[in-house]
């Protein structure tokens, strides 16, 4: 079943909150609440653009999403804020991945019930002058045990070292408040995570990936930072972003941000693990919604010595720190 349209539920202002403990209903109202207060934001921002919404249920188990797309706007190209809610049963093949990965309650031969809810955003900007954003935030529960994992990252085609330091500055000052340790660690994985061994460069210039966080044993209050995490990310990025659109580009910077978003569709598909989890049963129409609408391929570009485009390869290949 599928409903297409604009988002029927009325919009709030302010950061969506919980109350006490993340019960399963809670994230996901949660969740939708933040959709809805991020669909708002981004219209504003845009200018002239305004989201379609497509809301879906499961063709497998239980549960429902809604894919929302803003194209051709005034500062987005293509912006999309999905959420997923699932109830299921584990395969044998994500039940393996996920053991692997160290979750000792999963067993690897699958068939356990799962409940999962996400949040995920990518943003791809008109403006070559604008860095491209993504970020997600997601819950999984299998019986008692319960995991949060997410990330906010930026991919520039032209470095603006301020905009970049301003963005990492805003991530190890919210980390901060919970643990001295959360940035330097998050921002190394997100280093790890976005990379593309084949070119040995990396897809951005970071910020943070977490996975499989767990409440037991958690230093800090893991619920309350997994909420003021994503309920920050477009203020992590907005304020810059908005400036930056306002710059004038040419026809040839914009040529280098099609071939570089090249590099972003080369590791969506060779390597990002949600979107092979997606594709073993998932909605490829909301899989793949996080496609750049333009992109180019061209055989063996290489960049003027000395050139912007030349800094920004160099930087890929060796991330530094940015605060």
């Amino acid at each position: 079943m599928r409903r297409q349209g604009r988002v029927g539920a009325p919009r709030s202002k302010g950061r969506p909150r919980l109350d006490g403990k993340v019960k399963a209903l809670q994230f996901d109202s949660y969740l939708q609440s933040l959709q809805r207060n991020m669909i708002a934001t981004c219209e504003e921002i845009d200018g002239s653009g305004q989201f379609r919404v497509d809301e879906f249920k499961r063709e497998r188990g239980e549960g429902f999403g809604r894919t929302c797309v803003l194209e051709n706007g005034g500062l987005f190209e293509k912006a999309a804020i999905n959420i997923s809610v699932i109830k299921d049963v584990l395969s044998e093949e994500r039940a393996r991945a996920m053991s692997e990965r160290g979750r000792s309650s999963i067993e690897s031969k699958g068939g356990q019930e799962y409940e999962a809810e996400a949040l995920s955003l990518v943003f791809h900007p008109r403006n070559p002058m604008v860095p491209t954003l993504r970020a997600d935030v997601r819950r999984f529960k299998v019986a008692d045990n319960i995991w949060y994992g997410g990330g906010c990252d930026i991919t520039t085609v032209y470095l603006h070292d301020e905009d970049i330091r301003r963005f990492h500055a805003y991530w190890k000052d919210l980390c901060d408040k919970y643990s001295g340790d959360l940035y330097p660690e998050f921002k190394a994985w997100c280093d790890r995570y976005f990379y593309i061994p084949a070119r040995k460069e990396h897809r951005g210039v970071g910020g943070l990936f977490f996975d499989d966080l767990e409440e037991e044993g958690c230093p800090y209050d893991l619920e309350n930072f997994v909420v003021e995490f994503s309920s920050g990310i477009l203020e992590s990025w907005s304020p810059f972003a908005t400036m930056r659109n306002k710059q004038a580009f040419t026809e040839e910077e914009k040529e280098w941000q099609l071939i570089r978003r090249g590099r972003y569709i080369e590791f969506n598909l060779l390597y990002d693990r949600g979107i092979k989890f997606g594709l073993n049963g998932g909605r490829m129409e909301s899989i793949m919604v996080s496609a750049p609408p333009n992109v180019k391929w061209k055989y063996n570009v290489i960049p003027e010595k000395g050139s912007e485009e030349e800094r920004l390869v160099e930087m890929l290949k060796n991330p530094q720190e940015w605060v």
